[in-house]
């Protein structure tokens, strides 16, 4: 699994995409402004937003209230 895309701590990322290629009903979701990348084994079972968290999370709650 290679991912040249990727500047967050491979011990962050790394270990779940890991789970995520291991557990086929596992889906990874990644919030990250400028680098929400996945490699391509998992490309068609993740989420990727390239997008703020704090801003991302806001607007779901938002949402949630209305």
């Amino acid at each position: 699994m290679v991912c040249n895309k990727h500047n967050t701590p491979v011990i962050i990322k790394y270990p779940f995409w890991q789970m995520t290629v291991r557990n086929p009903k596992a889906i990874y979701a990644c919030i990250n402004q400028g680098q929400a990348v996945c490699p391509q084994e998992i490309e068609q079972r993740s989420i990727c937003m390239d997008a703020d968290i704090g801003q991302a999370l806001q607007n779901l709650s938002d949402a949630a209230i209305q």
